[in-house]
Parts: C-alpha cells; sequence; structure tokens
C-alpha cells in the first residue's frame, strides 16, 4: 500500500510538474505573440503615413523624384514581406523602406525651404514619431522572445517543450549579410508604384 502511494504521489508531482512548465510555456509564448502585434500595428501605422508622405513631397521634391520612387518601392516590399509572416523577410523589407525615408528625411534637412510645407513637415514628424515607436515595439518583442526561448531551453522546460513540438521563436533582427544586402539602392528599372494588399483596400 504504501508503495502504491508514493506512485500515486510521484505521478501526480510529475503530472504538476508538466502542467505548471506548460502552461509557463504557453503563457510566455503568447507574450510574445501579443509583442509581434505590437509591431504590426506601428508597422501597419507606418506604411499607411508613407502614401501620404509622397503626396505632399512629390511638388515639393521637384526634380528629386527618384527618392520618392524609391520610397513607394520600398513601401510596396514591405507590404508583400507583411504578408509572408516571415520575420526574416519584414525586418529586411522595412529596413529598405527605412532607408529609402531616410534619404527623403535627409535630403529636406539639406533643403530648409523644402520643410516650409506643414503638411509635409507633420506627415514628417509623425513618421518619426512612428519609428520611435516601432523601436519600442521591437524592444519589447525582442524581450519576450529572450524570456521564452530562455525558459524553453531550461531543465524542466526543455522536456515539455519538446514533447509538445515547441521551438525558439525568432527576434526581430538584421543579420551582416541583410545589412549588407539592405545598403545597395533598389535600381531605377525595380521602382513600381505600391498597391496595398487587398485585405487594406477592403
Amino acid at each position: 500500500m504504501t508503495v502504491v502511494l508514493i506512485l500515486m504521489l510521484l505521478v501526480a508531482v510529475v503530472a504538476g510538474t508538466y502542467v505548471l512548465c506548460y502552461n509557463s510555456l504557453m503563457a510566455a509564448s503568447f507574450r510574445v505573440d501579443e509583442a509581434w502585434s505590437g509591431i504590426t500595428v506601428q508597422l501597419k501605422r507606418r506604411h499607411a503615413l508613407v502614401p501620404n508622405l509622397v503626396q505632399a513631397a512629390r511638388t515639393a521634391l521637384g526634380h528629386e523624384q527618384a527618392i520618392l520612387d524609391k520610397i513607394v518601392s520600398a513601401r510596396s516590399a514591405a507590404l508583400e514581406a507583411m504578408a509572408t509572416d516571415r520575420h526574416a523577410d519584414i525586418a529586411l523589407a522595412e529596413a529598405g523602406l527605412s532607408q529609402a525615408l531616410g534619404q527623403l528625411f535627409a535630403y529636406t534637412e539639406d533643403n530648409p525651404e523644402i520643410t516650409a510645407n506643414e503638411n509635409l513637415a507633420l506627415l514628417q514628424k509623425q513618421l518619426e514619431e512612428t519609428e520611435d515607436q516601432v523601436a519600442a515595439a521591437r524592444r519589447i518583442y525582442n524581450g519576450n522572445v529572450q524570456a521564452y526561448n530562455t525558459r524553453s531551453a531550461s531543465i524542466p522546460w526543455n522536456f515539455v517543450a519538446g514533447l509538445n513540438g515547441l521551438k525558439p521563436s525568432e527576434m526581430f533582427r538584421l543579420d551582416d549579410a541583410e545589412m549588407k544586402l539592405v545598403s545597395q539602392d533598389p535600381s531605377v528599372e525595380d521602382l513600381q508604384l505600391a498597391v496595398p494588399p487587398q485585405s487594406e483596400r477592403t
């Protein structure tokens, strides 16, 4: 009888540990998903501001239309990447959009008369604020990913993660190879007008 009680106690302890570990991993995974949603909200806001910025800048920039064409092309690539939901592709496309916007901001800094356009100045400020929000959301996301990955790799959580097929989450960042690719300007032949996906047009 004592042996049976000991076995039952061991089973209860193992089952309880499993449940606690599983619930803990699920909670950490949900925090990662929630943080990723925070990033996508800010990226969508950024994508929505870009066409207005381009429209406001078209008359002000005059002969520097190539800068705007790069922004339009980069936004189109970013929208396509968002549809894939692959973090690496999204990060790469967003870095390309950041580079294109950076060229516009650098040009307006060198030509202060352009920012006399109040609408353009307001949109630029809103985009800069959105960039800060994206950076903050990215830090929160990466922090949650690190916490989840550390927990899922630690004993006894790693056994529970393995049994349930839970894999490490991916950080939202660029590696050196991607950064090198982002630094290359797109060719003029590759520039296309941005067309939002069907889900955004309806």
